[in-house]
């Protein structure tokens, strides 16, 4: 694939198409029929599309690596979300120039693992504050053109439904970036999390086993260091980087060990 290219046709075989409705529905526009239908005929075919089909998606996160770890192509939300830059700056840099190292080098075994195995793994991220369901996939660009992957990312707030789970294996990234939400006490990031699931400062206090007092001076600590405006506007950002799922069992347990971003 050529530098600075957004467009062009790559083949892959999937391995579930179940496992990433996001490239099954564009391909349903393409080509018509019901997805069940589709689904089974592209099960054990290995078909040829325009990946821009789905880097176009304006809610998608989409971008092509090869083996090295070099970005092929990336859309404007994957720019935005792991480069920090234009897409077209990020193109023909490696992921590790612009994730910090731990991250990259996390980044780069799922990367390897894809392409020698042919399967694909959906890897449940955390970046920019933004959390992401990502399936990737080994590309076939054809005899002679190497290897690479693509990668698909679906915010987990656009998810209506949990995943069913199919025969992609799921793993949990390590090295996350909390985004806006870095600089946050594990305690913080508790409350945080019941705000978002609509929780008042009483309700809060009583799931936590806290004081109320104390609720209210984390809320208060909150709209500080984030620079929200509103209790509703903490509800959205926590709601987008899925605290509720990765705290959970943390408040369920009242326990502390909350992951510190990279």
């Amino acid at each position: 694939m050529k530098a600075g290219s957004q467009s062009r046709g790559v083949r892959y075989r999937p391995v579930n198409i179940q496992a990433d409705v996001a490239l099954a529905r564009p391909l349903a526009q393409r080509r018509g029929g019901t997805e069940a239908s589709r689904a089974a005929a592209l099960a054990n075919t290995t078909i040829s599309f325009d990946w821009s089909v789905v880097a176009a998606d304006g809610g998608l996160c989409a971008l092509v690596v090869d083996g090295q770890g070099r970005v092929l192509s990336m859309n404007g939300v994957a720019a935005t979300i792991f480069a920090r830059r234009p897409a077209r700056e990020a193109v023909g840099l490696r992921i590790g120039d612009f994730l910090p190292a731990p991250a990259a080098a996390e980044r780069m075994e799922f990367i390897r693992q894809v392409i020698a195995t042919g399967e694909a793994l959906v890897v449940r991220e955390l970046w920019g504050g933004i959390a992401l369901r990502c399936t990737l996939r080994r590309v076939d660009e054809g005899e002679g053109a190497g290897t690479s992957v693509l990668i698909v990312g679906t915010p987990e707030q656009a998810l209506l439904d949990e995943p069913s789970e199919g025969t992609s294996r799921t793993v949990e990234a390590k090295q996350v970036d909390f985004g806006p939400l870095s600089g946050l006490t594990a305690s913080e990031l508790k409350v945080m999390a019941l705000i978002g699931e609509g929780l008042s400062n009483a309700e809060i206090a009583a799931r936590l086993h806290r004081a109320v007092k104390t609720v209210e001076s984390h809320r208060a600590a909150l709209t500080e260091k984030t620079g929200s405006s509103s209790r509703v506007q903490l509800g959205m950002m926590a709601r987008r980087a899925g605290l509720m799922r990765r705290l959970g069992p943390l408040i369920a347990s009242n326990g502390d060990a909350v992951r510190q971003p990279v």
